[in-house]
């Protein structure tokens, strides 16, 4: 078959007429307000994360940007938003280990694809939490005296769950502490800790910024950090990891991206508003006050690679602390 010189060129001018709109847009951008979803309330930590990205990104792109709270569904509703967005840079998502991560395997049926709907950006802040114990009800200053503790009194100690990472947690350290706990439900973190502080439970796990006052006031003790690295918004405290329980990982992060096929050129953009901002000691400062570090070290290539495996290691540990889909 041969085909005519007209027809070839017919084809090259219907690719580009195409193609130019998007080159356009890209050179172009931003010509108008972005818009960060944050899939999380108003006043939460995510939130709050995602107005310094909203600031780092308007201060880094001379444009108006707004942040847009859709809560619901642990992510889901605000999530879902963005996926099926237009992918031209000017929707954005606040993405956490939540979101992209343990939903996979906390819904029967998931309304997105954490990796094929979404263009990862990159990482903004890590958020572990800490193991508190009421020291009273649980009379003991380390995680060594915690596991005999509870060897020594099955099922006397109590924890506080609130959320798949408090009771991954959970689970985690009862399993690899080798003792058992009563589990004690919760809505969220701040009514366990206030309960935490009463006497009414033993144990649970909270965030940073909520725990240190506590700790700092002698009303709790901070058996271990739940990253693999000591945080430097407490130091004094030893990962669970090197404290006994090998391999202790249950460390939230959140992140930014887009909707799957946003041009390179506006991905990159975006990413060095972020890096230059973020670089700051005032905005390490401001995330340090709410118990959160910042790390943007992935580029958005390494962050989709992280996303991926992150994906694969949430479900796992959702699956093996027995948490049934919804």
């Amino acid at each position: 078959m041969v085909v005519s010189s007209a027809r070839i060129l017919a084809v090259m001018l219907a690719a580009f007429a195409v193609a130019a709109p998007v080159a356009r847009a890209a050179d172009d951008y931003p010509n108008r307000v972005i818009t960060v979803v944050v899939p999380f309330g108003a006043g939460s930590p995510t939130d709050i994360v995602g107005r310094q990205a909203a600031q780092a990104i308007s201060k880094g792109l001379n444009q108006q940007v707004i942040v847009e709270n859709r809560p619901g569904a642990a992510g889901v509703i605000g999530t879902k938003l963005v996926a099926t967005a237009p992918a031209d840079g000017y929707r954005l998502l606040i993405i956490t280990n939540s979101t992209h991560a343990a939903n996979v395997a906390l819904f029967k049926t998931l309304s997105y694809d954490p990796v094929g709907d979404f263009t990862p950006i990159t990482n903004l802040s890590v958020s572990p939490m800490l193991l508190l114990a009421n020291p009273v009800k649980a009379p003991v200053r380390s995680l060594a005296e915690l596991r005999a503790y509870g060897k020594a009194n099955p099922k006397k100690l109590d924890v506080g769950e609130s959320g798949a990472s408090t009771q991954i947690a959970a689970s985690k350290l009862m399993e690899l502490g080798g003792f058992e706990a009563v589990k004690v439900q919760y809505q969220s973190i701040p009514p366990a800790l206030t309960d935490l502080l009463g006497g009414q439970i033993a144990l649970t796990f909270a965030d940073i910024g909520s725990a240190m006052p506590h700790v700092n006031g002698g009303k709790a003790v901070a058996l271990g950090i739940t990253s693999l690295k000591r945080s430097n918004l407490a130091p004094d405290v030893p990962t669970l990891d090197e404290a006994g329980l090998s391999g202790f990982d249950v460390s939230g992060w959140q992140g930014l991206a887009a909707p799957a096929k946003t041009p390179p050129e506006v991905i990159a953009r975006i990413f060095g508003a972020i890096k230059a901002h973020y670089d700051a000691p005032d905005v390490h400062q401001r995330f340090n006050g709410i118990g959160l570090q910042v790390d943007t070290s992935a580029d958005p290539a390494a962050y989709q690679r992280f996303i991926a495996s992150e994906t694969i290691r949430w479900s796992g540990m959702v699956r093996a602390a027995g948490i049934e889909p919804q």
